[in-house]
């Protein structure tokens, strides 16, 4: 598995053929009022607005003379002139502005810290098997039915598009003139494999007890009114390795990110004050279902 993350700043340094040793200390290429930018910061903004292709970048040096690289310059220097123009006028201590900073700021970080820690995840196929073999019971595939189904507003619509189903022997063209569901009416109304569980509690019992290729309802539920119909059943299954190799890598990786995040809560304090949050925004939080 290739993480993302890589060390862009690195990669653009081995590209370019530029060592270490061949910058100029932390010495400002760029000054702008009190904000200032080093020979490594230059490059990392190039390569961010090249869309992080250190390649273009380097070729990009190669080509530009010293006017044509200043001329890049002044253009950062624009932005950073309202920066600073922006940092004067305190809006950075605005109350929107100031979140959005510090938002960036927690965005940056988690990226940062994730791309020093996945570097040590072991995603290789010897590790992948393990993970499955220990977890042989996270990958075992539910029963499933086949179903389509046409969503209707009212019962008679539901008992029309009923009747124009056995007039017309086409479920699909029925669901396409009948059915209100944006997400499949124009494709006959397959809701694909479908587990149990997963559909509204009415909807879910029909089609456990449907017999296949019969029609069902109308189907009362949250959304309206359904007709059902189950084309295909599939039992329950214990999934290859080769079936669950993409659920695997899923878990294998948040099986890595729980293992940090239980040294990182053993480490700093999480405290969430529930009687703000109760209240959040003037909004009270509804009672919790028994």
């Amino acid at each position: 598995m290739k993480l993302k993350g890589t060390l862009r700043t690195l990669t653009l340094f081995t590209v370019m053929g530029i060592s270490a040793a061949a910058f100029a200390a932390d010495d400002a290429v760029l000054t702008v009022g009190t904000s200032s930018l080093n020979e490594k910061e230059t490059l990392q903004v190039l390569a961010s607005s090249a869309g992080g292709n250190e390649m273009m970048v380097g070729m990009m040096l190669g080509q530009s003379t010293l006017k044509e690289r200043k001329e890049i310059l002044e253009q950062v220097a624009d932005a950073m002139l309202f920066s600073e123009a922006a940092k004067s006028k305190g809006l950075d201590s605005r109350l929107d502005v100031a979140f959005q900073i510090k938002w960036q700021t927690i965005q940056t970080l988690l990226q940062a810290y994730f791309s020093e820690a996945s570097a040590k995840w072991d995603f290789s196929e010897k590790a992948l098997k393990k993970y499955y073999d220990s977890h042989l019971n996270e990958f075992v595939q539910a029963p499933a039915a086949h179903t389509r189904h046409i969503l209707t507003e009212t019962e008679a619509d539901a008992v029309n598009a009923i009747l124009n189903i056995y007039k017309t022997k086409d479920f699909a063209k029925t669901a396409a003139e009948y059915s209100r569901d944006p997400n499949n009416a124009q494709n006959g109304g397959d809701l694909g494999w479908v587990e149990k569980g997963t559909l509204s509690a009415s909807v879910d019992k029909v089609v456990s007890e449907s017999a296949l290729g019969s029609l069902a309802g109308p189907v009362k539920s949250e959304f309206g009114w359904h007709v059902i119909e189950v084309l295909e059943r599939r039992p329950s299954h214990q999934m290859t390795f080769k079936e669950a190799a993409q659920e695997v890598e899923q878990r294998l990786q948040r099986s890595y990110i729980d293992q940090e995040l239980k040294v990182l809560k053993e480490k700093y304090k999480v405290t969430i004050d529930e009687k703000i949050l109760s209240n959040l925004g003037g909004v009270p939080a509804p009672a919790e279902s028994k």
